[in-house]
């Protein structure tokens, strides 16, 4: 099999995913990896805000888009505030010059960063061990994890000749009463938080998991003491005049969220574990299905009104409706395939 550094090419991300930084070794790899932001190419017309735009000559009502909204049109607005004088203090250099201690720290081009981590372990047993030292550390605290590549736990080397040598018989005593103590504290904390560890399986692979009840899950199904509007319905009072008419992209009603949320810790592939929160995320993230506006198309409305006898015509720019694999958001599907490739690589 070739290094580890040569399994993982530089090439094996989706368009939508760049490498941002990478360390690498014959037995360990950290990438660090941006989500680029989809709504920094949507179109103007759709996410600038104005009211009204011009459309092949002619002046048309434009309903926006919902987005997250970019920090890259946060700075670009800033800037422009700064430039007419309505921030007092500032001027648009020194925007910029806030704009690029930030981009040091994380750029705005990404809307999300994720960190992925491979380690090469001497045989296929030490991986299966390092997975199974991720339930350990957490259920029964750090003293009783297994060294990988050895028989023996951690406490038990506090009476190893070698490791005698280097510590005094005081600090020998004092960390055999610390040891117990600090897996007690350990244990209480994560049983505390209502987390349960176990080992399972992801794509077919052993993983480390973290499993722990939804709180959205319990408050979205607690009965509410009112009946729920007719999302198609007219409320008035701020919404817009379409709505309700059957001409916007209309939004699905919400599904359950998961009753739990599950991340893993670590999965093992043959010899290799891989870590991060990449694959922490991964069962958190939206379907690629999850309902979204579209931020590059739109359709265009006439509406008609008689007036006195008169006739007059609105032309409207209306969103269309779409979804995040569509629209280039991150999703659960994509992040998987990903994970996939880097899987199948690793059993090559």
């Amino acid at each position: 099999m070739n290094e580890l550094k040569s399994i993982i090419p530089k090439d094996w991300l989706p368009p939508c995913w760049e490498e941002i930084s990478r360390e690498e070794s014959d037995t360990q790899i950290i990438i660090k990896i941006g989500h680029i932001d989809p709504e920094n190419n949507a179109d103007p017309l759709l996410t600038s805000g104005n009211p009204t735009a011009i459309v092949d000559g002619e002046a048309v009502t434009v309903h926006a888009v919902s987005t997250r909204g970019t920090m890259a049109k946060f700075f670009e607005t800033m800037t422009k505030m700064a430039a007419l004088g309505w921030m007092q203090g500032y001027t648009p250099e020194m925007i910029q010059q806030i704009r690029g201690q930030f981009n040091q720290i994380k750029n705005e081009k990404y809307d999300t960063s994720a960190d992925l981590v491979i380690v090469k372990y001497p045989d296929e047993k030490s991986a299966a061990q390092t997975i199974q030292n991720q339930i350990t550390i957490r259920t029964q605290g750090l003293g009783a994890m297994v060294i990988p590549g050895t028989d023996g736990k951690l406490q038990n080397y506090l009476e190893n000749e070698a490791v005698l040598k280097f510590m005094t018989a005081e600090q020998i005593e004092l960390l055999k009463v610390m040891i117990p103590k600090m897996q007690e504290q350990q244990k209480d904390a994560f049983q505390t938080a209502g987390m349960n560890y176990s080992v399972g399986e992801y794509l077919s692979c052993p993983a480390a998991i973290m499993e722990m009840d939804n709180p959205a899950y319990k408050t979205f199904v607690t009965p509410k003491p009112k009946t729920r509007p007719d999302p198609k319905a007219f409320h008035g009072g701020g919404f817009d005049p379409l709505a309700g008419k059957g001409i916007l992209p209309e939004r699905p009603l919400a599904s359950p969220p998961p009753e739990t949320i599950k991340s893993y810790m670590a999965i093992q592939v043959k010899k290799y574990v891989i870590s991060g929160s990449l694959i922490a995320s991964v069962e958190m993230l939206p379907d690629s299905n999850t309902f979204c506006e579209a931020l590059t198309k739109y359709k265009i409305y006439v509406e008609t009104e008689k007036v006195e006898g008169q006739t007059y015509t609105t032309k409207h720019l209306v969103p269309v409706a779409s979804n995040y694999a569509s629209e280039g958001y991150i999703n659960k599907e994509e992040v998987e395939k990903i994970l996939a490739g880097v899987i199948s690589r690793l059993l090559q």
